[in-house]
């Protein structure tokens, strides 16, 4: 297979697993001089502007991070417009930035697949809430119910708690999110702004890495369980609208995460939080019908306990719903990282 051809498969595997209306196609380009970079730059400056505008859920919230993750697939799509680049690049024999961008997809795919387990067991978490919502869906409440429904409920908080904790070989408990955060940390760290300044496919391919590392970081945050780590920025080289974009837009979510982890939230994904408040509701109305030992219960209460079942009913809707759109973007995401990087490892070969 000729390199041509290798560049033409590897554009043809990221436009088919990016987001169709976020796919753009730029002019062919020359290695040191091409009006095509200024078009990327403020197309990516324009989506992280439109980023920071946000809802009342803020910047952790699911409609908020699919659109983030939509953005890191746009970015690798555009990417295609500048590979034919990359033959000037390997002709100088300049293979280093290869070297340390395959070194650094390997870790973005593990931690990929480490955002799509905690996705998985927050969507289990959820059909505990329903099995606790469940107990209760019978016209009388009986001390039966309300004593099955604690138990569940317990079950719920419980699971939350260690949702995404391991145990290492020191026998110290440490969360994988945490392990997935310091990695991206230190990616984000040794990023070389020198090698981006080389060329136009040299910055592309920095732009992509840097919004992937910060996106991910973004995306661990908000599934983790009381982070312990305060939320990592990376300093951004360069004097391009995206980068001062990218900047401020990491500034505005180090503020939110702190905000939201100085008043206690256990987690900070905006609908498992929501969900988390409403079990924890629920259980106390529960709790207290039980000590009241009231049975039949009056109907000031009985409307309580309903009216808290309908909160949590709508709040695991909304997160169960939500997590299914977060985990196809994940994938797709996984799926972009494996195509670019077996294309470039062909390319390599044929070099």
């Amino acid at each position: 297979m000729t390199s041509s051809s290798l560049f033409s498969s590897l554009g043809a595997a990221l436009q088919n697993f990016s987001s169709p209306r976020f796919s753009f196609k730029l002019s062919s380009p020359t290695f040191r001089s091409n009006p095509g970079l200024d078009a990327f730059e403020k197309e990516l400056a324009k989506r992280l502007e439109s980023l920071k505008s946000t809802d009342e859920g803020g910047y952790l919230c699911i409609v908020w991070l699919c659109q983030a993750m939509e953005v890191v697939l746009s970015t690798h799509a555009g990417v295609e417009a500048f590979v034919p680049a990359l033959q000037q690049a390997l002709a100088d024999g300049d293979f280093k930035w290869l070297d340390e961008y395959l070194d650094d997809s390997v870790k973005l795919l593990d931690i990929c697949r480490a955002l799509g387990d905690a996705i998985s067991e927050i969507k289990n978490y959820c059909v505990y809430v329903e099995l606790a919502l469940h107990t209760l869906e019978k016209g009388v409440i009986k001390d039966a119910q309300l004593h099955r429904c604690k138990n569940a409920l317990i079950k719920c908080m419980e699971t939350l708690k260690r949702k995404d904790d391991d145990v290492n070989q020191l026998g110290q408990r440490r969360s994988k999110l945490e392990n997935c955060s310091s990695m991206l940390r230190r990616m984000g760290e040794k990023l070389n702004m020198e090698d981006a300044s080389k060329g136009n496919f040299f910055m592309v391919i920095y732009a992509a890495q840097v919004t992937t590392i910060f996106i991910c970081g973004v995306l661990t945050s908000a599934l983790s369980f009381k982070p312990r780590r305060a939320f990592s920025t990376m300093s951004v080289g360069g004097q391009s609208a995206w980068s001062f974009s990218l900047t401020s837009l990491q500034q505005r979510v180090r503020d939110q995460i702190e905000r939201r982890k100085s008043k206690g939230a256990n987690v900070l994904l905006e609908e498992l939080d929501k969900t988390d408040m409403g079990v924890h509701t629920l259980y106390d109305k529960v709790e207290k019908l039980l000590h009241a030992s009231n049975f039949p219960p009056p109907e000031d209460q009985v409307y309580e306990i309903k009216q808290a079942v309908r909160t949590l009913e709508d709040c695991t809707l909304d997160l169960r719903e939500g997590l299914v759109q977060l985990e196809v973007h994940v994938s797709e995401v996984f799926k972009v990282l494996i195509a670019s990087r077996v294309a470039l490892l062909d390319i390599c070969s044929h070099a």
